[in-house]
């Protein structure tokens, strides 16, 4: 059997696709990675295909035209019927499908795979997934969002544009669980496959400076894009003062020399696997990425969140609301208590603790590649 995994443009989308990607490879089945060129020093030994523009190039174009002055995604309204909330549904559906939808229709053609799994957010995939017959699959890594109404009728007008009809989805495999919702289900729902978090991790070790273990240690990541330095070191400075030493991402926009602070209790890389680093740390301060948020569940560490854009905010109110992590104004005073609570707070790493006792009751990747495979088989008999 031949997989064709696909994802928007960006490495949030991709990195938490990668586990079942690598377990239906381990299962002899035939794995492709398209993804923009860019994104694949990450899929680590599977193969790869470029597909479609950068994420900066998919905004640039975006914003030429929509505003071509461009956005500040942090301040700008996302009120609904609002001009950012037209251009963000198109960076995700009509803009991206424009730039990256035949190329993914030839590759597919050519490829000729059994099934695509298409992250969430990519909804170029469902296109050619429709337009070649072709099974599509769906995988959750994120929780409901409002503008996921705007996004599928986005998906509906690209379709429309193509004269195409909407592709019904073979399965959901989900990552994100219905118990961190905002309203959280009875269960995962009838087609759904729920697959437990896997960390991102290489088979290279990466280069993380150690530290002297007199203090605990926290890290602080905002992504693999970051264009907010000062909040990156007012978050360092709020771990400092609780006491503990920085482990920081300054991300693949950044550098280790942007970062400030007592160089003795700071260790700065640009990006490394989050599994390797949470090895190394009691708590995590993030801006509240879904990766990043499953992947410290998974180790029962317990999260300060600083959110700045798109679901973010989202993903931090609904772990606080469970009892795992704290949400944090930016100011580092504010950090520096936050920090405090996921460290010292009981109820928090408790709270933790049982996140990843109850993520660990999901699917392992190799299962629910079985399970999937299972599916695929039976659609085509």
């Amino acid at each position: 059997m031949k997989a064709l995994f696909t994802a928007f443009p960006a490495y949030g989308h991709l990195l938490p696709l990668l586990p079942l990607a690598h377990a239906a490879a381990a299962a002899g089945d035939e794995v492709v990675i398209a993804a923009s060129k860019d994104l694949h020093a990450t899929a680590d030994d599977l193969p790869t295909h470029a597909l479609g523009p950068s994420l900066p190039d998919l905004m640039a174009e975006n914003d030429r035209r929509f505003r071509p002055g461009g956005y500040n995604y942090r301040t700008d309204t996302h009120d609904e019927g609002s001009r950012l909330l037209e251009a963000t549904v198109a960076l995700f559906t009509t803009t991206r499908a424009d730039m990256a939808y035949d190329e993914l229709c030839a590759l597919a053609a050519d490829e000729s795979p059994d099934v695509i799994v298409a992250e969430m957010w990519d909804y170029v995939a469902p296109l050619a997934a429709g337009r070649l017959g072709i099974p599509w699959v769906s995988f959750v890594h994120s929780p409901d969002n409002p503008a996921e109404a705007a996004l599928e009728a986005g998906l509906v007008s690209t379709l429309e544009q193509r004269a195409l009809a909407r592709p019904a989805r073979l399965a959901t495999v989900r990552l994100w669980p219905e118990w961190l919702e905002s309203d959280p289900g009875a269960g995962p729902g009838e087609g759904v496959i729920p697959i437990r978090p896997v960390p991102h991790n290489t088979s290279a070790v990466a280069d993380i400076p150690a530290f002297d273990g007199k203090r605990p240690a926290v890290l602080v990541t905002l992504g693999t894009v970051v264009d907010d330095l000062a909040l990156l070191n007012a978050a360092v400075r709020g771990v400092l003062d609780a006491g503990a030493d920085v482990l920081v991402t300054t991300g693949l926009t950044a550098g280790p020399e942007d970062v400030e602070g007592d160089p003795s209790r700071v260790r700065a890389v640009a990006f490394a696997p989050i599994a390797q680093l949470l090895d190394r740390v009691q708590a995590v301060v993030t801006a509240g990425g879904s990766g990043t948020t499953l992947a410290a569940l998974s180790r029962g560490l317990p999260l300060a969140f600083v959110p700045r854009i798109a679901n973010q905010p989202l993903v931090a109110s609904v772990v606080a609301r469970f009892g795992a992590g704290v949400v944090s104004e930016e100011d580092p005073a504010e950090l520096a208590l936050a920090v405090e609570m996921v460290l010292h707070g009981p109820e928090l790493r408790q709270r933790a603790e049982a996140a990843s006792e109850l993520l660990g009751q999901r699917f392992a990747p190799a299962a629910a590649w079985s399970q999937l495979r299972a599916r695929i088989e039976a659609s085509s008999s």
